[in-house]
């Protein structure tokens, strides 16, 4: 059974712990942070995940640090999920432009960037951009990862869809 508190201020107070409270390094805030948009994004609650984006993006991570694009890349994903492909490419923008500048061009990382780059020309059908990003994005995948991975055959696959949409080859 508790005791009843005691409300006479000259009573002895009980001693109470101190809480400590442990702060995380931003990395692993922005990891929280990509992990919940992330699910947000896939049960359909874009607006929670925009949020989380958002929160991401505002994370102070160490200068020049190569994972401030993650926060751009979801909200991109976000965007060109809810049919705003405009802005969507405003956030992969950035996110190239954060990429290239901290890991060059040539990366696999870089390479996602681009394939959803175009992406998002075919969906605003700018053909030849669209198709620019796609060959780029595959010629990285594959001199990395190899012909037969998942990955460099989803760039692949845009490609050839780029491709014969350019040419008014339907599928």
């Amino acid at each position: 059974m508790k005791p009843l508190l005691n409300v006479d201020p000259a009573a002895k107070k009980e001693e109470v712990a101190p809480v400590v409270l442990l702060r995380l390094r931003p990395e692993q805030e922005l990891y929280f942070d990509l992990s919940l948009g992330s699910i947000y994004e896939s049960c359909g609650k874009d607006d929670i995940a925009m949020s989380c984006y958002m929160r991401a993006r505002e994370i102070k991570l160490a200068y020049n640090h190569p994972d401030e694009a993650f926060a751009y890349c979801g909200l991109g994903s976000v965007l060109y999920h809810i049919d705003e492909p405009a802005w969507a490419l405003r956030c992969y923008l950035k996110a190239r432009q954060i990429r290239e500048e901290r890991l060059g061009g040539d990366t696999v990382d870089t390479a996602t960037v681009y394939n959803n780059l175009g992406a998002c020309m075919f969906f605003l059908e700018r053909n030849q951009e669209c198709k620019a990003y796609f060959d780029l994005a595959n010629a990285i995948m594959e001199a990395e990862l190899g012909p037969n991975h998942e990955r460099t055959l989803t760039t692949s696959r845009n490609l050839l869809k780029a491709s014969r949409t350019s040419l008014n080859i339907v599928p």
